[in-house]
């Protein structure tokens, strides 16, 4: 789906938010503050402006074979899962930006190779010297399957709040955790043998809240979630809200949930409740057909969704 020009700037200010644009430079992941230190462009400045002749000279500047040289569309070739025309133009596009800016050194994840690649072609092609390319592991979503993306519905977002950002990280599956201590913290890993696979789930996800809030806050979340599994949660402290103002009521269970986009389908959010994995107030609730018939039913409630998702119930903004 191609996205609006105001949608794109909307997204690029939510990635630079979570590197830390606005806050001083001790408090921010990217150094915003300092002159010269930072240059953000738009590649529509330079993509824009391409016309005809320049895009059939980008793309005569590689061959098909170089193409289905990269796996996912290898993968697709072999399968007889048609290819557009139109993709083979993505890697050329995002490689033209490093001939533009003069790229030195492109960094990625390991799944951009191909197409920091193709941009070293291009500067080639363009008489440049061609870019080094630094590429970083990808880090493994909370479902310990997938790539972590938000389309997978299994992400830590940077600014998530303490209580949401520990809940979820302490239930990252045992085969994954030692990566998110390789790639999220700055610990020596040789303790990481012979350790309880829970205390280890329980120390990173203290570390990495430890890092993006402070150790008091860590600490406090971690109490929290505590107190939520034990179902006391007169106890516990500051939990985030989900906002109900554009929900429609009287509404099914199931719906609710899909509605706030805490699933990513009606379907899948029915069989979670069926499999008991989503509480109100340390309730499991297994009707996904349970009908809330106003704000006044859920206001101020504890939903749980599994130990990831943690959020009170609000009916204002």
């Amino acid at each position: 789906m191609q996205l609006s020009e105001k949608q794109v700037k909307d997204n690029a200010k939510t990635y630079l938010t979570q590197l830390g644009m606005g806050k001083p430079a001790n408090e921010s992941i990217l150094d915003f503050d300092s002159k010269d230190r930072i240059e953000i462009r738009y590649n529509s400045e330079w993509l824009k402006g391409l016309n005809l002749n320049s895009i059939i000279e980008l793309m005569g500047s590689a061959t098909v074979s170089q193409m289905l040289a990269k796996e996912e569309f290898n993968k697709r070739y072999t399968s007889q899962v048609p290819i557009a025309l139109h993709e083979f133009l993505y890697p050329l596009l995002q490689g033209y930006d490093s001939v533009v800016v003069q790229s030195d050194i492109e960094l990625g994840g390991t799944d951009q190779k191909f197409n920091i690649a193709i941009g070293r072609d291009l500067q080639r092609h363009f008489k440049q010297e061609p870019q080094f390319g630094v590429l970083l592991p990808i880090l493994t979503g909370l479902d310990g399957i997938k790539k972590m993306s938000k389309s997978e519905f299994n992400t830590v977002g940077l600014t998530d709040d303490p209580l949401s950002m520990y809940s979820k990280l302490e239930k990252v599956p045992d085969n994954v955790t030692p990566s998110y201590f390789e790639l999220l913290t700055e610990l020596d890993l040789n303790f990481l043998e012979n350790s309880n696979p829970r205390e280890l789930q329980r120390r990173m996800a203290l570390e990495v809240t430890t890092l993006f809030h402070g150790a008091e806050e860590a600490l406090k979340a971690q109490s929290n979630c505590e107190k939520l599994f034990l179902g006391q949660k007169e106890k516990v402290g500051e939990i985030p809200e989900i906002a109900l103002k554009e929900i429609v009521f009287p509404v099914k269970f199931f719906y609710l949930l899909s509605a706030l986009k805490l699933f990513k389908s009606s379907s899948e959010s029915k069989r979670s409740i069926k499999g008991g994995g989503v509480k109100i107030d340390s309730q499991k609730l297994i009707n996904p057909d349970l009908v809330f018939y106003s704000k006044n039913d859920l206001e101020g409630k504890i939903l749980q969704i599994g130990k990831k998702i943690i959020k009170r119930f609000k009916t204002e903004n």
